[in-house]
Parts: C-alpha cells; sequence; structure tokens
C-alpha cells in the first residue's frame, strides 16, 4: 500500500469536506466523503492496514468537526473492522453491492453517531434526525460509484497485496 498516496487522498477530502461542501449539498444534507474511503479500504486491504487506515481518517474527521475528539475514529475502526470481516461474502466487484454497503453501513453509523450526541448533549429531535440520516445516507451512497472510481485511479486495489511497502 502507498502511504503517501493515503496520506493525499485523504488530506483532499479533508480540505474538500471542511471548505468546499456547499457545493454539493442538497439542501442541508451532504454527503460523509470520510465514509466513502474507509468503505473503500474496507474492502480490499488487510485487517492491520484496514484498522490504521480507519482510524486515521477517524482522527482527520474528528479534528476537523465539533463533536468529541476520538468517536468518529472508533466509529470507523470499527465499521471498517466489521465491513472488512463481511467482505469475503460480498461480491466486492458490482457497483450495486458498493452501493448497498456504503448506504447500509452509512445508516448505521450515523444512527450510532445521533444516539451518542443524542445521550451527550441530552436533546434530539426524532423525526427530523431520522429523516436526515436517511438523506445523508443516501446521498453518500449515491456519491460513491464516482469516489471508488477516483479512489481507485489515485490507489489501485491491486496494489494493496503488495508486501514491499
Amino acid at each position: 500500500m502507498r502511504w503517501i498516496t493515503f496520506f493525499c487522498i485523504l488530506l483532499c477530502i479533508s480540505l474538500f469536506q471542511s471548505t468546499l461542501m456547499n457545493w454539493i449539498n442538497i439542501g442541508t444534507a451532504t454527503p460523509d466523503l470520510y465514509f466513502s474511503l474507509v468503505v473503500f479500504y474496507s474492502f480490499f486491504i488487510d485487517v492491520k492496514r484496514n484498522v490504521v487506515t480507519s482510524w486515521f481518517i477517524g482522527i482527520s474527521k474528528d479534528l476537523l468537526s465539533e463533536g468529541t475528539l476520538g468517536v468518529n475514529a472508533i466509529f470507523f475502526v470499527a465499521v471498517g473492522f466489521f465491513i472488512w470481516s463481511i467482505r469475503g461474502v460480498l461480491f466486492r466487484g458490482h457497483l450495486v453491492t458498493k452501493i448497498l454497503v456504503t448506504f447500509i453501513f452509512s445508516l448505521l453509523y450515523n444512527v450510532l453517531y445521533a444516539l451518542h450526541t443524542a445521550i451527550s448533549c441530552r436533546s434530539a429531535d426524532i423525526s427530523s434526525t431520522i429523516w436526515m440520516i436517511f438523506i445523508c445516507s443516501s446521498y453518500t451512497a449515491a456519491v460513491t460509484p464516482f469516489l471508488f472510481y477516483l479512489f481507485n485511479k489515485l490507489q489501485p486495489a491491486k496494489n494493496f497485496r503488495s508486501t514491499g511497502e
């Protein structure tokens, strides 16, 4: 795996997610580009690299968000590990699989994060929160094919299996 390429991709996503996101939002819904990166790496790399990449992705999201430091890192490592553990039963080469996995795990991640926020802040508007989770997860899944194409061009999956780096 080329770590320099990974960190360049992560830096670009961090910059785009924190500064230019209003260009592609639909109302108040925005896609989670970090989450698509977690799913991409969970499909193709071994468990040790998966945990490390998911942790770096989560920490970078934590550093640029308003939430508690470490929460996204923990959730991303857990989701990345779970996707990695079931990837053997998934048909990873098909576009629909990538979209469905991203949608389902984005829903799960957003629900868990909303529960964490509701418990820690002691407030939540359930109906609008559930609707926003569904819209954001759908939007994240919709942009996944483009992001997977881009990530695969920048860091092809066949290079992940090399042991030289």
